[in-house]
């Protein structure tokens, strides 16, 4: 299914979710993947005792933490250089992903997002695509954080095939319109 292997046993990871069920959740799944080394923070407060404290290979944030968003404190640890786990790879979890949300998350730096509830195979999923493949962090006065897209093919120039693939799809429109022959539609 995955090209590239990836041993989840070595990473560190802090989960930040302030609901001990989801939290609970979240460990049994990493757990499962075979992660064994989970700190849980229940709120920005107390994560960022951890954030300054040791390294992560990854960060679980939810959204809604109180006072503070997760955005506020990926925001909050983006630009902060003299965070040691200032380009740390970080997915954020929420149960309503709407469009002010997701912008605000853009901005904040984070590089993935999760919607509630979540399945053990979406979180496996999501986890091995941040870490196999990382975007390039960049930083600047206005963002810090994981490049928003990713680099795009070159256009191709159309050749032959393209040509006549585009002249035999019109042909089969052509054949599919309604013909009228003596008052009579075929």
């Amino acid at each position: 299914m995955y090209t590239r292997k990836f041993d989840f046993s070595r990473l560190r990871v802090l989960v930040v979710e302030n609901h001990a069920l989801m939290r609970r959740l979240l460990g049994e799944m990493l757990r499962g993947f075979g992660v064994q080394y989970i700190t849980f923070a229940r709120d920005v407060p107390d994560s960022i005792e951890h954030i300054y404290g040791e390294t992560f290979d990854l960060v679980i944030l939810d959204f809604f933490l109180g006072e503070l968003d997760g955005a506020d404190f990926a925001k909050f640890v983006r630009f902060d250089d003299n965070c040691m786990n200032r380009e740390v790879p970080i997915l954020l979890v929420t149960a309503t992903p709407n469009h002010h949300k997701v912008l605000k998350v853009l901005d904040a730096g984070i590089n993935a997002m999760l919607a509630k509830p979540i399945a053990a195979k979406d979180l496996y999923d999501r986890i091995h695509a941040i870490l196999t493949n990382p975007r390039p962090f960049v930083i600047s006065d206005t963002y810090v954080g994981p490049a928003r897209s990713r680099p795009r093919r070159p256009a191709r120039r159309p050749g032959t095939a393209t040509i006549t693939a585009k002249a035999s799809a019109q042909a089969h429109r052509e054949r599919l319109k309604p013909a009228i022959e003596d008052g009579f539609l075929f």
